[in-house]
């Protein structure tokens, strides 16, 4: 099946009991692949959500998107999923996350990001052994170098495969030639192949980590706005949102786009960078 082109034309896509949303033809086309697969789609398999805000929960998690559910998701593993409320503004995975690229690139220039990228892959992977569809296919990453400290920077990246165990390959001119053909080489200095990076599907991730996390006895409540974080002591009381105070021992920050926002609700103020 001919993969479709990514600047084509977009697809409405709706779900019972929510709205209509547009999403790429690539993306689109990859949701149906699915259908003589064993794989199921989160999309089409919603979890309810809750309707009442509770009055307490350990932890509140601000954000509905690939973080939050994935924070959720995890917690509800270690046995808190009952003690757990993710609060959404919009729907669950309505966010940056829906119309996100879904490139997953599993080598990054810290070891830090690179450990956090490598557990989202094998995540990603166990969510397909519980019969999940995640789009994930590893089809490589090239990156190329027109100066000297790109490349020095991929050297740097190369070691840090070594400790993770991550195949990766630093290319001359020519070799990159030889990995794609429509690459311009004259004016480069080299690149690095990283065979394990690809691509996913982070709509369905997210709606997927959902429902497992729902499954758990997580509750998520959708269109509900955080209104400001309380705090006593150096310590977070409750969350004031647009249904009601729900107290609280932890709130986790994750509202990607609109994170720096939180941060300044709370008193005295958390700087997001």
């Amino acid at each position: 099946m001919p993969r479709p082109s990514l600047l084509k034309c977009l697809t409405q896509v709706t779900s019972p009991h929510h709205t209509a949303r547009c999403m790429s033809t690539y993306i689109q086309a990859s949701i149906k692949s699915t259908s003589s697969s064993n794989l199921r789609n989160a999309s089409e398999n919603r979890r309810p959500t809750s309707q009442a805000l509770p009055s307490k929960a350990r932890v509140v998690i601000c954000g509905g998107g690939a973080q939050g559910a994935a924070i959720a998701y995890k917690l509800a593993q270690a046995g808190w999923g009952s003690d757990v409320l993710l609060i959404e503004q919009g729907e669950l995975g309505g966010g940056t996350t829906w119309h996100a690229t879904g490139l997953m690139g599993i080598l990054k220039p810290s070891q830090l990001e690179t450990r956090i990228a490598v557990m989202s892959r094998d995540m990603y992977l166990q969510l397909e052994e519980m019969g999940w569809y995640t789009g994930f296919k590893q089809c490589g990453s090239l990156y190329v170098a027109k100066k000297k400290d790109r490349m020095y920077q991929y050297k740097k990246m190369l070691s840090c495969a070594v400790q993770h165990d991550l195949e990766c390959k630093i290319l001359s001119p020519d070799q990159v030639k030889e990995y794609c053909g429509l690459v311009k080489t004259e004016d480069l200095l080299g690149g690095l192949w990283v065979p394990g990076d690809g691509v996913a599907n982070p709509w369905e991730i997210c709606l997927a980590l959902g429902c497992e996390a729902i499954d758990k006895g997580v509750q998520v409540i959708e269109h509900c706005t955080v209104n400001s974080i309380k705090q006593e002591d150096g310590k977070v009381r409750a969350v004031e949102t647009s249904k009601g105070l729900v107290e609280c021992e932890y709130f986790v920050n994750s509202a990607g786009f609109w994170s720096r926002h939180v941060g300044e609700m709370s008193s005295p103020p958390v700087a997001v960078p």
